[in-house]
């Protein structure tokens, strides 16, 4: 008659090679996962995974990079203030938060391509047909921007629809 004691030194020894095999398993899991990481930087820029990487004031620059947008709305610097606002925010913070860089690019190329198509609107108000061209590009810019924004606070990254990728 066996007792408890003896069946499990038993199983404790079967185990012992299951264990090196889980200890080989766990460090080519954590082989892959470091190629993984490795594969998302680029250039020495890490790919921002999630939002709890970025802190609060990186989140903030980063939806400021696209409200900067809306510098086109000051009538000094008309069209060329929508491009302007998120050159600068770009400029300024894209080495030191990265995503902010990220954004900035995404912010930029979008609002060259939105530059770029409000003066082919403009210039088609001359036969009438880009009124409502022009009225539909700026609703669209609003939105797109709001929700770009929106994306940036939580720590993401917002993809713009019909965006010229210009600025890498």
């Amino acid at each position: 008659m066996t007792n408890e004691h003896d069946k499990n030194n038993g199983n404790d020894a079967n185990h012992e090679p299951e264990a090196s095999q889980n200890s080989e398993q766990n460090s080519g899991e954590q082989e892959n996962a470091q190629r993984v990481h490795d594969e998302n930087v680029v250039d020495g820029e890490a790919e921002v995974l999630s939002s709890k990487v970025a802190s609060p004031e990186e989140k903030n620059w980063a939806m400021i990079s696209h409200i900067a947008s809306f510098a086109a709305l000051i009538p000094l610097i008309p069209l060329i203030g929508m491009v302007l606002g998120p050159l600068f925010v770009w400029l300024f913070k894209k080495e030191e938060m990265p995503l902010v860089a990220q954004n900035g690019v995404e912010a930029l190329n979008f609002n060259i391509t939105m530059f770029i198509a409000y003066c082919v609107a403009f210039v088609l108000c001359f036969i009438l047909i880009g009124i409502p061209i022009l009225f539909g590009l700026i609703i669209f810019h609003f939105i797109v921007t709001i929700l770009a924004a929106i994306k940036a606070s939580e720590g993401g990254v917002y993809e713009y629809p019909f965006s010229m990728k210009l600025v890498k």
